[in-house]
């Protein structure tokens, strides 16, 4: 994401239009807080009315006087609008370069004119500029924050009847919770998205029986450790990830993970290989309740030397069927038989990333 480096991309939300906006850091350098003073509540109205009556695609390109098109302007208007806050110093200093921001439709004048409100939704780092791309971190922040935006709606801030009141609509989220807990996790490892404290993050979320989830959240010391390759099969290569999950505890077990070599670059792997620890969360697979949180560092896991030789794999062979690449490793390989032959190549020298 090496074009993306030097810039901070604002995703605004609002009440019927949403679209992404690149602006380079340096633009945010020196400037004033304003944000939350009426200097700041001038920018969010006028953000909120251009993006609360559905034809923010007919006035992008309209002209002001100076010569700027309106796209422009409000580029340059949500840098005043957003700079030296928490949430863009945050970014600025982490390595982050993806901001949400919603500005919603709160209760109007006694002559009925519109009035906007903007809260921060999270952030998170990005490979693409594509604003549908964003639209997760927005679902994901509305949903982290329900609790505070509910409260808002309540003192006012946001009209009962405004789109963010809607995503938080306590009757929805109750029959989505419901619906999720009947599925059952498949037992299995995977990447998963959650909003934490510092915006939107990658884990690795490992979903397993009751009573392994229950033994992983009750040991004093546990360890989990990742053995990682790439293995060749008639259908193309597949990543092949086998995580010792407490292997010196009673209820140690390992769980294999695959990774399709051709899903790079990827956002949720990209948030992940910029932190400096990655969360392994244990979860029950049938409640979905995390009993267990362990922060492994990047380095010790090899990120960065298996995206290498995915990237030059994936290369090769662009044909690459990942599901019966999948099934054909489930069917010949055999975890234990694995670990044995990397442990055999790690004595002489070799990897096992080939």
């Amino acid at each position: 994401m090496s074009d993306l480096d030097d810039r901070l991309i604002i995703h605004v939300f609002g009440e019927t239009d949403f679209t992404s906006f690149s602006i380079r850091r340096e633009a945010f350098e020196g400037m004033p807080k304003v944000f939350d003073t009426p200097e700041g509540d001038d920018y969010v109205q006028v953000i909120g009315t251009l993006f609360g009556q559905d034809n923010w695609d007919q006035l992008r390109e309209r002209k002001a006087e100076n010569g700027s098109s309106f796209e422009e302007l409000v580029a340059d208007s949500l840098v005043h609008l957003v700079a030296d806050t928490e949430t863009v110093n945050t970014a600025l200093q982490a390595g982050h370069n993806l901001i949400a921001l919603g500005v919603f439709r709160s209760a109007s004048q006694p002559d009925d004119t519109p009035v906007y409100n903007a809260r921060f939704l999270g952030i998170s780092s990005t490979t693409t500029t594509d604003p549908n791309a964003h639209l997760d971190l927005v679902r994901q922040g509305i949903q982290h924050a329900a609790a505070f935006i509910e409260d808002d709606i309540e003192k006012g801030k946001f009209a009962p009847d405004s789109v963010i009141a809607r995503m938080v609509d306590p009757d929805s989220a109750e029959a989505e919770d419901d619906g999720e807990e009947l599925v059952e996790l498949p037992q299995a490892v995977f990447f998963h998205e959650m909003v934490t404290q510092s915006g939107l993050e990658t884990v690795i979320l490992c979903a397993c029986d009751r009573d392994l989830a229950a033994a992983a959240g009750e040991a004093t010391d546990f360890v989990v450790g990742l053995v990682s390759g790439i293995v060749p099969t008639p259908h193309g290569s597949v990543g092949y990830w086998l995580w010792q999950v407490g292997p010196d505890t009673t209820h140690g077990f390992t769980q294999e993970q695959f990774v399709d070599l051709h899903a790079f670059p990827s956002e949720t792997y990209d948030r992940m290989k910029r932190s400096d620890t990655v969360r392994f969360l244990i979860v029950d697979r049938e409640t979905h309740e995390n009993t267990r949180a362990v922060l492994l560092k990047r380095d010790s896991i090899g990120l960065q030397e298996f995206e290498t030789m995915a990237t030059e794999v994936a290369a090769s062979e662009p044909e690459a069927d990942f599901e019966a690449a999948c099934e054909h490793v489930m069917n010949t390989v055999d975890p234990q038989e694995f670990l044995r032959q990397t442990r055999e190549q790690e004595q002489k020298g070799k990897t096992n990333l080939h």
